[in-house]
């Protein structure tokens, strides 16, 4: 039977999970619901129990079908995988998320600590850069986890406010987002993914749902 995903449909973890799934050959579902999805927890419903969080529920859905290798061919591997799932967590998502969630109208913006924010992000961009210069994907030589988080997290600020000169330094980056972005697993979830021309303006917050 196919396990069924309690999450946001357009949040970018859970497309982390769905791409994971397409990989493993799982099916997962994204059962609809009424009531509102914002700042609830996402939750995996599996035949033999239930796991929540999102960085769990990708983590058990990259386990599964360990042919595939999406958390490596051996124990050092695995462990750089969570290497860089925790500094995407850490040093690329919190920053990029702080400008991006403004101009999508999540939140209010804030001058200030956007600014600090994009100086950040430029900053964890570099090191994915620096680390890309040598490897055509972030752990090994196949698609892993690391890589499936690090583009998922990057797609809203790809189309967003990652303009074409934010881009411009990051060349063994933007070659390794358009490798995965080239992935029929990717393409299947993410779709067409349009990279930004111009950075979007912050947009007025959107007002909060009651629960």
């Amino acid at each position: 039977m196919p396990m069924k995903l309690y999450a946001h449909p357009d949040d970018y973890k859970t497309k982390r999970a769905l791409i994971a799934a397409k990989y493993a050959g799982l099916e997962v579902q994204l059962p609809k619901s009424e009531a509102p999805t914002v700042g609830r927890i996402a939750a995996l419903e599996t035949d033999e129990g239930a796991i929540f969080m999102s960085t769990s529920i990708a983590r058990y859905i990259a386990r599964i079908n360990r042919t595939v290798g999406l958390y490596g061919q051996n124990l050092l591997e695995s462990g750089m995988i969570d290497s860089w799932i925790e500094f995407c967590t850490n040093e690329l998502e919190v920053p990029l998320c702080t400008w991006v969630l403004p101009v999508m109208g999540v939140f209010p913006d804030h001058p200030e600590a956007t600014a600090y924010a994009k100086e950040d992000v430029k900053k964890a961009l570099q090191v994915l850069d620096n680390h890309l210069l040598s490897n055509t994907y972030m752990v090994g030589h196949t698609i892993t986890l690391a890589d499936i988080s690090v583009c998922c997290a990057l797609v809203d600020g790809m189309k967003l406010v990652l303009d074409e000169n934010f881009r411009k330094p990051y060349a063994n980056l933007m070659r390794w987002f358009k490798l995965c972005l080239g992935q029929p697993e990717f393409q299947a979830v993410l779709g067409d993914v349009k990279l930004a021309g111009a950075a979007v303006a912050p947009a007025a917050a959107k007002p909060k749902q009651e629960a």
